[in-house]
């Protein structure tokens, strides 16, 4: 089990910029910028689902129809020994026919020289009726998965 540590304010001012930067430059394709989001060695998801680099995200982010832009909310931050930080956040998305989605985003941060970047990050859509535009999904992120070093 890790130990939780709290990240300082300086920090955590950076890293929640980069968070609601990252549903700016997706939701609006300004992939230019993705570098002011994301390591260049990103990882999206986990196993063999996942994508790897911002090129692979761009792919996976244009191929979804329809796609509604989203909001990232309610982040905690934990500071790990190797000096990188992770993130959970909720998200919401609100759909074009006004129904509104959630999720969990859970993510590693890493500082590079340009500043703080998603090195990593898993999503969890929630938990979804089986009537849901989207499809029934259930929510699989806990606390002791966030406390777990090998997630």
């Amino acid at each position: 089990m890790t130990s939780e540590v709290r990240v300082p304010a300086d920090v955590a001012a950076e890293i929640l910029d980069v968070l609601a930067r990252y549903a700016q430059v997706i939701d609006n394709r300004d992939w230019d910028d993705a570098h002011t989001v994301f390591t260049d060695d990103v990882v999206f998801g986990a196993g063999s689902s996942a994508s790897t680099g911002i090129s692979e995200i761009r792919r996976m982010v244009e191929s979804v129809r329809p796609y509604h832009p989203h909001h990232t909310c309610n982040t905690i931050l934990t500071a790990l020994r190797d000096g990188s930080v992770r993130a959970w956040s909720k998200f919401f998305i609100v759909r074009t026919d006004g129904s509104v989605g959630s999720g969990d985003y859970q993510d590693t941060l890493r500082r590079t020289d340009d500043g703080w970047r998603i090195a990593h990050r898993v999503a969890s859509r929630g938990n979804r009726r089986d009537d849901d535009p989207g499809g029934p999904s259930t929510r699989t992120f806990s606390f002791d998965g966030w406390r777990s070093p090998d997630r």
